[in-house]
């Protein structure tokens, strides 16, 4: 049996806290990263070794002027947390030595920054000046990370897309990322990967410190800024600290670029196109293989621009990245031929027999013939066929099959197979807008906002078009039309009580948008235009038409909607709240935090299981029902027995 003590309980927790404080409190300060932020640690001393205490440390952000300062402790020892990514200059000064100046000190997205100095003997006045960029050898943290800075993420090749996941293939414990889903549930065409091992869910993205789950497949994200928009991308695969959380593979973080007090811009624009590429593979379909190659555009365009709306105060930067993929797709599917359309199965290489003919089991079924008065005789050829065989008495066959038999296309390549081709147009458009503003409001609050949003839409044509359906063509596996808008905002902050004491603090929101749905949605086809009782519903997501499949469509093109899980609608919301407070007391260095997240499905769609018809119904025909059993067929079912062809499951529907 077990018992619940809540005292105990209670005064177990206790216990724990206290000897997690003790800890904390007598260990010696360490360095401390921060998601959004960066820190700038180091030691001062004098030409004997000897720690240089109350000295001042100031470092300015040489884009925006923003200034923070610290002094040093009586170890010499100083450290300034929740600074912005960025180029800072840092100046130290004491009395009895010359002032010490450093420019050009990167500080970057959640890493820690050492800068150790000797002082010289000397006059305030007199300063000394040393340029260059502090030791890129890590020694504050014990994490795994990697950083991409602007000018890699924008002149590093990556293909048509302009995704800065591309470049995680050069990155050691990376599975090469590659594109997942179709183009509406997956818009901003994020990437799948593994990092060392782990399930490819197990990663967690933040953009300017928002996590960007796709909620329903969260192997992906919902959001990938523009690439132009980024100032750097820190990658952390191993050792990861309590603050970037919500991840077992890979924890990544984005940061938009900020503006500073000097405008600067872009403009850039990638192309190609069909005269760039070569033939598509139409190696048994060389008939194919003239004329023009196929159409296809892709473009992808934008700028930027950054600059200060009023100098060292308020600051802004925007991007916007244009997205046009125009192309012919292509697809050869198996129909029909025009004898098998009217009943005429006599050049089937299979008899087709009676279903209504012979015994329960199916054997001493009569093969289908016409006599003289049957309006089908017209379709015979006595001469080679004097008996009518295979042909379909005019009263046997559906009406409703009659319907749509009469819309299926004819055959327009040579063959019984994959004797039908298809070619229409196909578009992706996509528009993307990243934007920051930075506000320093005063000498202790920094303010940052960003938004972004992404609108697509799609348009995917079918191999029967809209007036039969059909498997989409290509471009993307979701038939008809997509389209869809997601969105993200963060609000962020830093306010120095004292320079050992800062707080910084955000919220962030997203919600993916996005809908998909298919060609004839909107009218009950299988039950008010075919007359099929039991297709469609009430609801309007069970609307438009159903599926008619051949043997599992493994022997002619489905008809109708080919994707049981048509339509869907998306709305997934997600919010975050986090809170940090560094507290650097003598020789220690705290910090304490909270991290809430909310995520949220709000979605309408045909739920649907493997091996099933979606919310619009459907129809599979086998071979079994025109077939004929033999005695003892191992089974004892017509599927059993041999010489069935694909002619079989069309008579079966006809």
């Amino acid at each position: 049996m077990f018992t619940f003590n809540a005292l105990k309980m209670a005064g177990l927790v206790c216990s724990l806290l206290t000897t997690v404080l003790v800890t904390a409190l007598l260990a010696p300060r360490t360095a401390q990263a921060q998601v959004l932020y960066g820190s700038l640690v180091g030691n001062v001393k004098d030409p004997s070794g000897a720690a240089v205490p109350r000295a001042t440390v100031t470092v300015t952000n040489k884009g925006t002027n923003l200034t923070r300062e610290a002094a040093t402790d009586e170890s010499g020892g100083y450290s300034l947390t929740d600074l912005q990514a960025g180029i800072y200059s840092l100046k130290i000064s004491q009395q009895g030595f010359k002032t010490f100046e450093q420019t050009d000190v990167t500080v970057s997205l959640n890493n820690v920054i050492r800068v150790d100095i000797t002082l010289q003997v000397g006059e305030v006045s007199e300063t000394v000046t040393i340029t260059g960029e502090a030791a890129l050898l890590q020694t504050e943290t014990s994490e795994v990370h990697t950083d991409l800075v602007a000018s890699e993420l924008e002149n590093l090749p990556v293909p048509l897309g302009r995704n800065y996941q591309q470049i995680f293939r050069a990155l050691p414990g990376f599975s090469p990322p590659v594109n997942s889903h179709s183009i509406p549930s997956n818009p901003a065409r994020s990437l799948e990967f593994n990092v060392n091992g782990t399930s490819d869910n197990q990663n967690n993205t933040r953009v300017d410190g928002v996590s960007t789950y796709n909620v329903l497949l969260p192997h992906v994200v919902s959001y990938i800024p523009t690439l132009e928009s980024l100032q750097e991308v820190n990658i952390v695969t191993n050792s990861f600290d309590a603050e970037q959380g919500l991840a077992g593979g890979a924890a990544i973080n984005l940061q938009s670029k900020s503006g500073t007090n000097q405008m600067h811009g872009s403009l850039f624009e990638y192309h190609s196109d069909n005269h760039l590429k070569a033939w598509p593979d139409q190696i048994d379909a060389p008939e194919l293989n003239t004329g023009n190659k196929p159409k296809l555009v892709y473009n992808q365009f934008g700028g930027t621009a950054g600059g200060a709306i009023k100098n060292d105060k308020l600051f802004y930067f925007v991007s916007y990245e244009g997205s046009f993929d125009h192309r012919a797709v292509q697809r050869r599917v198996t129909v029909p031929s025009a004898a098998m359309k009217k009943g005429d199965f006599s050049a089937s290489d299979t008899p087709i027999y009676d279903p209504l003919t012979g015994n329960p089991d199916g054997t001493g079924r009569a093969q289908f013939s016409v006599a003289p008065v049957d309006p089908n005789y017209a379709l015979c050829d006595t001469a080679t066929n004097p008996q009518c065989l295979n042909i379909l008495p005019a009263a046997r066959m559906d009406s409703i099959a009659g319907k749509l038999a009469a819309l299926i296309p004819d055959p327009n390549l040579s063959g019984t197979r994959n004797n039908y081709y298809a070619a229409a147009p196909f578009a992706f458009n996509r528009h993307q807008v990243d934007t920051k503003i930075n506000y320093n409001a005063t000498p202790k609050l920094n303010l940052t906002g960003t938004f972004g949003v992404l609108h697509y839409i799609t348009s995917v044509p079918t191999v029967f078009g809209d007036e039969l359906v059909g498997r989409p063509i290509g471009g993307s596996s979701n038939p008809g039309h997509g389209h869809g808008k997601t969105y993200r905002f963060t609000v962020m902050g830093t306010y120095t009580f004292t320079p050992n004491i800062v707080l910084d603090a955000h919220f962030g929101w997203a919600r993916q948008g996005t809908a998909s749905e298919q060609p004839g949605l909107g009218t009950n086809i299988g039950s008010d235009v075919l007359g099929i009782p039991g297709t469609n519903g009430t609801r309007a997501f069970e609307s438009g038409w159903p599926q008619f499949d051949f043997n599992g469509s493994d022997d002619f093109a489905t008809i109708g909607v080919d994707n049981n899980f048509m339509p869907y609608y998306r709305h997934d919301p997600q919010y975050q709240y986090v809170a940090n407070l560094s507290w650097i007391k003598g020789k220690h260095n705290l910090r304490f935090g909270t991290d809430l997240y909310h995520m949220g499905l709000n979605e309408a769609q045909a739920e649907f299981l493997f091996g099933a018809y979606g919310a619009q119904g459907g129809f599979n025909f086998e071979r079994g029902p025109t077939l004929r059993c033999e005695e003892g067929a191992p089974g004892g079912g017509c599927n059993q027995t041999s010489g069935s062809s694909r002619s079989n499951s069309f008579a079966a529907f006809m």
